[in-house]
C-alpha cells in the first residue's frame, strides 16, 4: 500500500486514545468513529490508487420504480467534511444514493409505513410535470390531515378493530378497602391460665396405633370408640397435672449451684463477656467460651444434648465416660468438647460456635489402640499421653479430669518473618511427672479435680532433709518417693472406682405422679361410656410413654421446667432444721469469701492509684525541665540557701531602710 510507517504500531498506540480516529496520510484524513473501522481502514484501503465513492445499490421494492436522482437533492447535500469530536457526539453521517446526510440524534424522525412511501414515490396527478414531490415528511402530515378514509381505500384487506374495555360500575355504598385499625398489630404472650385451657398436645404415630388397639376392643365389646380430639385433651391434661403436681414439691433451693464451675475448663471464675451459662434441663454448668455460645441467650437456654436429644442418653465417640458437655460430630455421633479440645488430631468445623466436631477420622489407629492406666480400657476411646520425654503413659481425657491429672492451656505468642501469630500450648502430665508446685482447682466432668494438690516431689515445710548428711538424704528420698507412689496408686484407684460405678449407673428418670384426686376430676370430665376403665389403660400408656423418654415431657413448652420437678420427701422437723442452719453457714462462708476478695481489690486499687501519683509527679517534673529549666535551678538554689539559714534570718522580707543603715556602715568602714 506504500505506507511510510508500521500501521501495527501505529494501531497499538492509536487504543491509547479516544475517537474520533483520523487517517495519518495526508491524502485521505478520513475521520472514524470507532477503532475497527480506522483498523480496517488502514490494512485494506490502498491509498496509492483511491477508487472513487460508489453508490449503495438499493434493494428492489416490488411495485416501485427506482427513483432518479435530483439535482436539486444535490444541491442540499452538505460538503464532505470532517465533523469535529463535539458534533460526532450529537450527530450521525450517512451516505444514501450518493448523497451524505448528517441527522441530530435529538430530532425526532417520522415513521413511514410502505404505503405511505409508495403514494410518495407516484408521479402526481392534475399538475403539471415541472411541480416536484413534496417530501415524506409533509406527506405524512397531509395524510393525517385527510382522515381514516384515505387509510382505509389503500388497505385492501378488512380494518382491524382495537379491543374495547370491558367494565362494570360498582355501587358507591361499598367502601374501596376495608377500614384500617387505629392501633398496630401486636402479638401478645398467653398467660398460664390461658395455655392451661388450650390442647397443647399433639396425636404422633405411636399414639395412633395404641388408639387404634384400644377402640378396636371397644367395638368387640359393643361401646363407641375413643375419637382423637378426646385422646389430645386426655394427654394434655395428664402432662398439665404432673407438672403442677411436681411444680408445687420442687425445692428451689435445689436449682441453683453457687460452687459450679465449668465442666470444660473446671474454673469457676466468670467474666461480663464470658459467664458461666446452666442449661435449664440438665443443669450444665459451662462457659461462653468454652461451649461455642458467643452471645448470652435471652430466656431458656439448653445444650446442644439436650436440644437435640433429649430422650435419649448419648455416648462420646472419644471416650468411654458419659456426662458432661457434648457437641455432635459430622457423622451425627456426639463427642465431649473437652474431649475435641485435648486430642490433637481433632478440630472444630467453626470456631465460634465449636460445632461441629471435625476430622475425628484422621485420629491414628495407634491413638485408638492405647490403653487408659486409670480405667484399664483399651480400644474405646483416643487417648493422650504424657508431655513428659520418655513417658508413654496413656491415658482418657475425661479420665484424666476424673483423676484430677495436671492438665494445662496457655496462649503463645509467635512473632516470625509472616508476622505475629498466636496458638495454644497443651501440655498434660501423669501423676508422676506432674510439674512441682503445681495446683489445679476443683471440677470437672462431674465435679472431678482437674489438678492434684499436692504433686509428686513437692516437699513440705516439715519434711526437709537436713543439709549435710546425704546417707540421711537419699533414704528420705527414696522413702518420699515410695510414699508418693502409694498414694498415686490410692488415688488411681478411686478415681477408677468412681468412673465405674457413673459408666455402671443407670439414667435417673423422674417419673410422674398425678394425685388420685386430680385423675378422679380428669375422668370425671369425660362423657364416654366405661371412662374408668379407658382412663387406667390411658394412665399406664402415658406413664411408660414417659419411662421410655427417660421422664422428658411430652408437651415441648414444659421440657423446660424439667429442673423444677425434681422433688424430695418430706424431712423430719429436727433435719430441717440442720439444713437450715448449714445453708446458712454456707452463706456466711460466700459472704466472707466475698469480702476477702473486695479487701484484696480495693489494696491493689491503692496500690495502683500510689503508683499513678508517682509516675505523674515525675512527668511533672521532666516537663518543667523542658520549659523553665531557669526557675527549677533558681527553686534548688532558694532549697540550699533555707538550709543554710539555720536562725531564719531571712525568712521575713527585710525593710528597706534598714538596708540604708546597713550599706552606710559598710561604706565607712571601707574609708576609714
Amino acid at each position: 500500500m506504500g505506507l511510510d510507517f508500521d500501521v501495527k504500531t501505529f494501531c497499538h498506540n492509536l487504543r491509547a486514545t479516544k475517537p474520533p480516529y483520523e487517517c495519518p496520510v495526508e491524502s485521505c484524513r478520513k475521520v472514524y468513529k470507532s477503532y475497527s473501522g480506522i483498523e480496517y481502514h488502514l490494512y485494506h484501503y490502498d491509498h496509492d490508487n483511491p477508487t472513487p465513492a460508489q453508490t449503495v445499490p438499493q434493494k428492489k421494492r416490488k411495485g416501485r420504480p427506482p427513483r432518479a436522482p435530483n439535482r436539486s437533492d444535490h444541491s442540499h447535500s452538505p460538503g464532505r467534511e470532517t465533523m469535529t469530536y463535539a458534533q460526532a457526539q450529537r450527530m450521525v453521517e450517512l451516505e444514501i444514493q450518493g448523497r451524505i446526510h448528517r441527522i441530530s440524534i435529538f430530532e425526532n424522525i417520522d415513521v413511514v409505513s410502505e404505503e405511505d412511501s409508495d403514494a410518495e414515490d407516484a408521479p402526481p396527478t392534475g399538475t403539471g410535470g415541472g411541480a416536484t414531490p413534496k417530501s415524506g415528511k409533509h406527506k405524512s402530515k397531509e395524510k393525517k390531515k385527510d382522515g381514516p378514509s384515505h387509510h382505509h381505500s389503500a388497505q385492501s384487506g378488512p380494518a382491524v378493530k382495537l379491543p374495547e374495555a370491558v367494565f362494570r360500575e360498582l355501587d358507591q355504598e361499598r367502601p374501596d378497602a376495608p377500614p384500617r385499625p387505629l392501633s398496630y398489630y401486636r402479638y401478645i404472650d398467653k398467660s398460664v391460665e390461658e395455655l392451661d385451657e388450650e390442647v397443647e398436645y399433639d396425636i404422633d404415630e405411636e399414639d395412633y396405633i395404641w388408639l387404634d388397639i384400644m377402640n378396636d376392643r371397644r367395638r368387640r365389646d359393643g361401646v363407641t370408640p375413643i375419637p382423637q380430639e378426646v385422646f389430645e385433651y386426655l394427654m394434655d391434661r395428664l402432662e398439665k397435672e404432673s407438672y403442677f403436681e411436681s411444680h408445687n414439691k420442687a425445692d428451689p433451693s435445689t436449682l441453683i449451684d453457687e460452687d459450679a464451675v465449668c465442666c470444660i475448663c473446671n474454673d469457676g471464675e466468670c467474666q461480663n463477656s464470658n459467664v458461666i451459662l446452666f442449661c435449664d434441663m440438665c443443669n450444665l454448668a459451662v462457659h461462653q467460651e468454652c461451649y461455642g455460645v458467643p452471645y448470652i441467650p435471652e430466656g431458656q437456654w439448653l445444650c446442644r444434648r439436650c436440644l437435640q436429644s433429649p430422650s435419649r442418653a448419648v455416648d462420646c465417640a472419644l471416650c468411654p465416660n458419659k456426662g458432661g458437655a457434648f457437641k455432635q460430630t459430622d457423622d451425627a455421633r456426639w463427642a465431649h468438647v473437652v474431649c475435641a479440645l485435648w486430642i490433637p488430631e481433632v478440630c472444630f468445623a467453626n470456631t465460634v460456635f465449636l460445632e461441629p466436631i471435625d476430622s475425628i477420622e484422621h485420629i491414628p489407629p495407634a491413638r485408638w489402640k492405647l490403653t487408659c492406666y486409670i480405667c484399664k480400657q483399651r480400644g474405646s476411646g483416643a487417648c493422650i499421653q504424657c508431655h513428659k520425654a520418655n513417658c508413654y503413659t496413656a491415658f482418657h481425657v475425661t479420665c484424666a479430669q476424673q483423676a484430677g491429672l495436671y492438665m494445662k492451656m496457655e496462649p503463645v505468642r509467635e512473632t516470625g518473618a509472616n508476622g505475629t501469630s498466636f496458638s495454644v500450648r497443651k501440655t498434660a502430665y501423669c501423676d508422676i511427672h506432674t510439674p512441682p508446685g503445681s495446683a489445679q482447682p476443683l471440677g470437672g466432668v462431674g465435679g472431678a479435680s482437674m489438678g492434684s494438690s499436692h504433686s509428686e516431689g513437692e516437699l513440705e515445710d516439715d519434711d526437709e532433709p537436713s543439709i549435710g548428711h546425704d546417707d540421711d538424704s537419699k533414704g528420705w528420698s527414696s522413702e518420699r518417693a515410695k510414699r508418693a507412689k502409694a498414694k498415686s496408686r490410692l488415688k488411681m484407684k478411686r478415681a477408677r472406682k468412681i468412673l465405674a460405678e457413673r459408666r455402671a449407673a443407670a439414667p435417673v428418670v423422674s417419673v410422674p405422679c398425678i394425685p388420685p384426686h386430680r385423675l378422679s376430676k380428669i375422668t370425671s370430665n369425660l362423657t364416654v361410656p366405661r371412662k374408668s376403665q379407658f382412663m387406667q389403660r390411658l394412665h399406664s400408656y402415658w406413664t411408660l410413654k414417659r419411662q421410655s423418654r427417660n421422664g422428658v415431657p411430652l408437651l415441648r413448652r414444659l421440657q423446660t421446667h424439667l429442673q423444677s420437678q425434681r422433688h424430695i420427701d418430706p424431712l423430719p422437723p429436727h433435719e430441717e432444721k440442720q439444713t437450715a442452719l448449714k445453708e446458712q453457714l454456707k452463706a456466711w462462708q460466700r459472704l466472707r469469701h466475698d469480702l476477702e476478695r473486695a479487701r484484696l481489690l480495693v489494696e491493689l486499687i491503692r496500690k495502683r492509684e500510689k503508683f499513678k501519683r508517682e509516675t505523674i509527679k515525675v512527668q511533672q517534673m521532666a516537663l518543667e525541665m523542658q520549659l523553665t529549666p531557669f526557675l527549677v535551678l533558681l527553686r534548688s538554689t532558694l532549697e540550699q540557701l533555707q538550709e543554710r539559714d539555720t536562725n531564719n534570718f531571712f525568712t521575713e522580707p527585710v525593710p528597706l531602710a534598714e538596708v540604708n543603715v546597713e550599706c552606710l556602715r559598710s561604706t565607712k568602714n571601707c574609708e576609714v
